[in-house]
């Protein structure tokens, strides 16, 4: 609306700027899930919406039994709502990933519903995926045929994130699936990650930060080309958005914190994994994601390994998996590791920022 309003008074032109934007998203997402927060957790307590603790977890989380589940809704609500008031809504991008938001939080939000009223399980990893996998469809047809960048062969590419002028030609199928793998690998490692208090929601909101940043420079013609980042006009937009989620993020943390007041549920997680890898799919930084969101790696890693060496030896490599319950029973405090785990976050955004850097001069 902001921008609209520019677009017809020109002596408010520098509405437009992503500078502005960006700022002021992140204040207002902040103080939209800051405000609505404490009555949102209250009504959650009243329809008894509270998270069940699985019996063969640490027993240090029995007593968070019954601590309201499913705000991610606030975290959604914040950054869509906010979007809509400051965003270029002619912007397909931004359209895009109204789309793949609502999508993403369907399939989260049913999940978390059906824990309540249907069975504890949910909705079934099988339904999850196929969700997730209309989801890379619909990723897909938006880049193949509503163009991204006016390169067609760029667009069905991987590109190499450090050298530049190089790049792997998928074409139209090979693309869909590594696009469908990308989405479920940072949708289900995200909410692998969501199992202590405030540990998924800061590398998110680190990881947000980084692709912010990139988009910025990726639809800045000049700094696109300083950086040998192929530019795409109009993805600059995805900085706005990006910062909402931010905002709305730490708003979220305010209430995630030790001791959670709110957990985010599979509404959340599911949803701020996916809206990751499709922003990094659209900036063709899908090869530098394992490095920006490196601890949603290692977390999804951890299971994977834990998981096969117990079928494959009758052992466990890990006390416990994902590894974060891994440390808890070495004897580290909750809040130790979730800091712990936020440092190494950014320290690997860092690294991914200076990789971008690098290509910029190789």
């Amino acid at each position: 609306m902001l921008y609209l309003l520019a677009e017809y008074f020109p002596l408010l032109e520098g509405i437009k700027s992503i500078y502005l934007r960006s700022f002021l998203g992140f204040i207002l997402a902040f103080l939209i899930v800051l405000l609505v927060g404490k009555p949102f957790i209250q009504f959650l307590k009243v329809k008894k919406f509270g998270e069940s603790i699985r019996e063969e977890g640490p027993v240090s989380h029995f007593s968070k039994k019954g601590t309201p589940t499913m705000g991610g809704i606030l975290i959604i609500l914040g950054t869509l709502l906010t979007s809509v008031l400051i965003g270029d809504l002619s912007n397909k991008f931004l359209i895009l990933m109204f789309i793949i938001t609502i999508l993403f939080s369907s399939i989260g939000f049913i999940d978390d519903y059906k824990k309540f009223t249907v069975n504890k399980k949910g909705l079934s990893g099988k339904k999850k995926l196929m969700g997730q996998c209309f989801i890379a469809l619909v990723t897909w047809y938006f880049i193949k045929y509503l163009g991204l960048t006016g390169n067609k062969i760029l667009d069905l590419s991987v590109v190499n994130p450090i050298l530049s002028n190089s790049n792997l030609y998928l074409g139209g199928g090979l693309m869909l699936l590594f696009i469908a793998l990308v989405l479920m690998g940072t949708s289900n490692a995200v909410n692998i990650t969501d199992g202590l208090d405030g540990l998924a929601i800061m590398p998110v909101i680190i990881a947000a930060t980084i692709l912010g940043i990139i988009a910025y420079f990726t639809g800045h013609i000049e700094l696109s080309n300083h950086l040998h980042l192929h530019y795409i006009a109009g993805i600059g937009e995805l900085s706005v958005f990006l910062s909402s989620l931010i905002g709305a993020g730490l708003g979220f943390l305010w209430y995630n914190f030790y001791p959670a007041q709110i957990f985010m549920g599979d509404t959340g997680s599911l949803t701020l994994g996916g809206i990751l890898g499709v922003v990094a799919i659209l900036l063709k930084q899908e090869l530098l994601l394992p490095v920006i969101g490196g601890v949603f790696v290692l977390e999804a890693v951890s299971v994977i390994l834990q998981v096969g060496s117990f079928k494959l030896r009758g052992k466990r490599i890990f006390r416990m998996a994902p590894i974060h319950h891994h440390f808890e029973l070495a004897g580290l405090p909750e809040t130790k590791v979730t800091m712990r785990f936020w440092i190494v976050a950014l320290l690997l955004g860092m690294l991914a920022l200076g990789i971008v850097r690098l290509k910029g001069i190789l």
